[in-house]
């Protein structure tokens, strides 16, 4: 049965990407209790739930290619065409600065899925799944404000364009969405 886009919007994508940031929350709680078996089991489940609200997310293209909503432009004939359109609409933690994270978005979910990108390799922003890991993070190693602050551990992607907190790449894009779509910004985090 294929949901309307909103419904799959609201129902399946953003509940998919506020599981990961509920597991971001739960790693920091497991390392912060010293047991390394929570530890490790969190570690494993942020990352399950990354590469399951990069998937959702990513593959939100397909979902309103599909339903055509009167939001989408006519220009939009494909799912390049949409991302492009989207990508329009993608800024930096809600700055002026404009990101290719939904590209970004979709080189991270392609990778977690096939493992090495051997598929125009040149014009990825991340070539395989190793580049999508559980990590500290220091100072300076990523873009201001983005991810979780004093170096904690958290789904890192190296991109050719340096280091980015996953958290942070996937508010860009669902913000890209919601503005894409005319629908308000709630606060960041919040679905």
């Amino acid at each position: 049965m294929q949901l309307p886009w909103d419904e799959h919007l609201f129902e399946i994508v953003l509940p998919a990407w506020q599981a990961y940031l509920g597991a971001e929350v739960d790693l920091t709680s497991a390392l912060g209790s010293g047991d390394e078996a929570a530890s490790s089991r969190a570690r494993y489940r942020v990352l399950r739930e990354a590469g399951s609200a990069s998937f959702y997310l990513h593959h939100f293209a397909e979902i309103v290619l599909r339903a055509r909503p009167n939001w989408v432009p006519a220009e939009a004939s494909d799912l390049g065409k949409l991302r492009q359109c989207v990508s329009r609409h993608c800024t930096a933690l809600r700055t002026e600065h404009s990101t290719p994270d939904v590209q970004l978005l979709g080189d991270v979910a392609d990778a977690l899925k096939h493992a090495v990108l051997t598929r125009n390799p040149e014009r990825r922003l991340v070539a395989a799944n190793e580049a999508i890991l559980v990590c500290e993070s220091g100072y300076g190693g990523g873009p201001y404000g983005e991810g979780k602050f004093g170096g904690a551990e958290q789904v890192l992607v190296l991109s050719t364009m340096g280091q980015r907190a996953l958290s942070g790449v996937l508010q860009n894009v669902v913000d890209a969405w919601r503005r894409a779509a005319g629908l308000n910004l709630p606060s960041v985090g919040e679905a």
